[in-house]
């Protein structure tokens, strides 16, 4: 055991000395390696090729790196491109509309209808989306199609309570057999809320006509102002009927005016007044510019229906007149003057240049009265084109009010019918009647209510062209007029205006079109392309 303990290593005990220069070593050696460090950072900052040099290097330009670089960008293109088309079909108002007459945006009158909407409401396109997208509806007319599907998409985008689907009927063909009385068709727009249905029908939004000049076609559109129509009427609490008389040999075209009737919630019917019964529940008889004379029966039936004692809502007659010759109708002339309106056979001319136009002075631009308030929201009615209208007096009538609702201006002046082209020299300058309505107050059942008689001299007022149009206001004034004389209420009229989406807008001589089409595209453009490439190797060789 002893011998053992002999062998066994004795451990050396380091000085202090020794360890505070070791210590002193390895911090020697650690600041040592911090500025090799340091001083081959700096070296290397100090050697570093600048980032434009690098770019113009061989290297750079006809390596990987560039390579790397070049399908980098595309890829990033690629990605901005998917997301991009992903946002715009999500919000389809980022898209820039280049169309012409921007139809496939929203109108001011329009975007009201849409932020009007206040209970869940379904846009039913009739077709594939797919077909939609792709003009496939209407292509051989040349019909953009695909207006409907962006229309509709702004349309949800602006307001979370309107929705769009598209319905397939080849895959769903009993879906029609809900609309027997409209009779459905591809391409139709169904308008669908709790209250009810309403088709908007392909030749609502569209219209084709031909040049009866060159036979071309010229395609118009109203999609924007006949879907906001059909989200009005789907949504609205009734639908007031306007009955159309007929049987007098009216001269009055009544497409346009019951276009802008079933535009503002109003339901149309044609009925002959002579042999027919007035359509039950009609709030409003319009006669558009009758040729002859009425009967007493017919008379009566229309004093019948101003005074009935069956309804509790206002009622009102709407007459437009070609220059009546009140000697010629005398019966239905006895009848407005019951109401205090006399007819005069005259027509009304402006002498100011400014308030006429097409150079004519008897189409008229008149001015809306403020005595009778026809809609509070709108008191404002612009430029009212009054072509070849007659003037009219007004009496006091025990029991009815009579107000002027159209005036012309206080330069113009009065003639008879067959001296039109007579100038203003020595006529009398004065403002003339030109629309009039007369209310009488009844009670009915305990409540009180209003029946109207309005008369409008124009029947050119309510003409396609002029009663469809943004340039005039005639549109809002005859839907709120109809209001009005029915005592009903609505938002802001929807005035139908087509645009010609075909419109040729470059008009160029046989030597022009030769010069564009063979100077610049055949020669011109060409040689620029040829000269860039040149420029183009010239530069790449000296790289």
């Amino acid at each position: 055991m002893k011998e053992e303990k002999q062998n066994k290593p004795v451990e050396l005990k380091k000085s202090v000395y020794v360890k505070d220069k070791e210590k002193q070593t390895a911090e020697q050696a650690k600041e040592n390696k911090r500025r090799t460090a340091k001083e081959e950072k700096k070296e290397q900052k100090k050697n570093r090729v600048p980032l434009r040099q690098q770019m113009r290097s061989q290297r750079f330009r006809h390596g990987t790196v560039a390579s790397a670089i070049t399908a980098l960008g595309l890829v990033v293109l690629v990605l901005i491109n998917v997301l991009m088309s992903s946002l715009s079909s999500r919000y389809p108002s980022m898209n820039i509309d280049l169309s012409t007459g921007s139809v496939n945006s929203l109108s001011t009158s329009v975007k009201k209808v849409v932020d009007g909407v206040q209970q869940d409401t379904k846009l039913i396109i009739l077709g594939t989306e797919e077909q939609v997208k792709n003009n496939e509806i209407l292509s051989s007319y040349n019909i953009k199609y695909s207006q409907v599907g962006v229309i509709a998409g702004k349309m949800a985008e602006r307001n979370h309570k309107i929705s769009v689907t598209y319905k397939d009927l080849d895959k769903d063909p009993t879906f029609v057999n809900q609309f027997t009385s409209e009779q459905i068709t591809s391409g139709d727009v169904v308008v669908q809320t709790a209250k009810r249905s309403y088709v908007v029908k392909l030749t609502d939004m569209f219209d084709i006509q031909s040049d009866s000049t060159s036979g071309a076609q010229q395609v118009y559109t109203q999609v924007g102002d006949a879907l906001a129509a059909g989200l009005s009427n789907a949504g609205a609490e009734t639908l007031p009927i306007v009955a159309f008389a007929t049987g007098h040999e009216e001269q009055l075209d009544t497409t346009a005016v019951k276009k802008v009737c079933t535009s503002n919630n109003f339901q149309t019917k044609e009925f002959n007044l002579l042999t027919d019964k007035i359509p039950d529940s009609a709030r409003l008889i319009f006669i558009g510019a009758p040729k002859t004379d009425y009967t007493d029966a017919e008379i009566e039936k229309l004093d019948a229906f101003l005074s009935s004692s069956s309804s509790t809502s206002d009622r009102g007659l709407l007459l437009t007149t070609n220059v009546i010759d009140p000697t010629q109708m005398p019966k239905l002339a006895s009848f407005l003057k019951e109401w205090g309106i006399t007819l005069q056979h005259r027509v009304v001319m402006e002498s100011d240049d400014s308030k006429y136009v097409m150079e004519q002075p008897s189409y008229l631009l008149a001015e809306a009265q403020t005595g009778v308030t026809l809609n509070k929201a709108n008191t404002t009615y612009n430029d009212l084109l009054m072509p070849i209208s007659q003037s009219m007096t007004l009496s006091e009538v025990s029991g009815v009010t009579t107000s002027a609702l159209v005036k012309s201006g206080s330069t113009s002046y009065s003639v008879g019918t067959s001296d039109t082209s007579a100038s203003a020299s020595g006529k009398t300058q004065e403002a003339s009647v030109l629309a009039a309505a007369a209310q009488k107050n009844l009670t009915v059942k305990g409540k009180k209510v209003n029946a109207n008689v309005a008369v409008c001299g124009s029947s050119a007022f309510f003409a396609d062209g002029i009663i469809n149009t943004n340039t005039y206001s005639n549109g809002n004034w005859c839907a709120d007029l109809a209001r009005y004389l029915t005592g009903t209420n609505g938002t802001g009229a929807v005035t139908v205006t087509p645009v010609q989406t075909n419109a040729m807008d470059i008009k160029l001589s046989s030597a022009s079109s030769l010069l564009l089409g063979f100077g610049v595209f055949t020669v011109i453009i060409p040689v620029c392309l040829f000269v860039a490439g040149i420029v183009v190797y010239r530069k790449r060789r000296k790289l």
